[in-house]
């Protein structure tokens, strides 16, 4: 089960690669949907988006309802802007919106918050920063750090929201040998669903990024295979390394 929506084209995507090589049957269904904010509900947060000089980025999400939210309110964000990014993919995913070369761009080079932090602080601790985010941020290490970090001047800004729905109601989790997991809100959503839920022994779970790998872990979920690591840059070459492991096994 891939908790995301099916690709395209299966046959021709990095999954049907996957389900080739090992016989795999395959399901997808996204955990959870994303809602942006209307322009009046973003007004009622009553922020000033040109106040800022520096945006924290966590994932594809905020940026896309970031900059949508740039547009509706007409507002002009200068080139020295600076970006710090959760990620090497989410920087990369900004040139949807933004001339890469020609913008000050950061990110975590291993994908943790701890990391991100660092480079805030080293190259934004004299900026006025926002981050856009959910209308429900629990989840988000990067905010438990930041704000043991008083010296960083960051105001959340909810452009999106999170609705969970009721898993149960479509698919029945215990029937799979392995749950991949994208967001630390598929986490939530799990629980949500499935309140007493129990990992057995021979049910996998892989993750795709440290924030999901701690969310799961803390939610007591054992993480079997996981990206990106060193040599094991994608979810997919983690989950074919895991995968030829456990045929060797038998």
């Amino acid at each position: 089960m891939f908790s995301q929506n099916p690709p395209t084209n299966l046959d021709k995507s990095p999954y049907g690669e996957l389900v080739k090589k090992y016989g795999l049957e395959v399901d997808f269904y996204k955990f959870f949907k994303v809602e942006g904010l209307s322009l009046n509900e973003f007004r009622k947060i009553r922020i000033n988006l040109s106040d800022y000089s520096g945006v924290i980025i966590t994932n594809k999400n905020a940026v896309d309802h970031f900059f949508r939210m740039i547009k509706e309110t007409k507002t002009d964000l200068p080139i020295t802007t600076k970006y710090f990014c959760s990620n090497l993919a989410t920087a990369n995913y900004l040139q949807k919106y933004v001339i890469y070369r020609k913008r000050k761009i950061f990110y975590s080079e291993d994908g943790s918050a701890a990391k991100m932090v660092k480079e805030i602080e080293r190259y934004g601790k004299n900026d006025k920063l926002i981050m856009p985010c959910s209308m429900d941020s629990s989840l988000n290490q990067l905010v438990d750090i930041l704000n043991t970090k008083p010296e960083i001047d960051y105001t959340k800004a909810e452009v999106f929201k999170i609705d969970f729905p009721d898993i149960s109601r479509a698919v029945n989790i215990y029937d799979y040998d392995m749950i991949v997991l994208f967001s630390p809100y598929g986490v939530q959503s799990l629980f949500q669903s499935y309140p007493d839920f129990k990992q057995k022994d021979n049910m996998v779970f892989a993750a795709l990024g440290s924030r999901v790998v701690s969310a799961a872990q803390d939610a007591g979920l054992r993480i079997d295979a996981w990206a990106p690591q060193p040599d094991i840059p994608s979810i997919f070459m983690a989950l074919d390394l895991y995968l030829k492991n456990s045929n060797h096994k038998h």
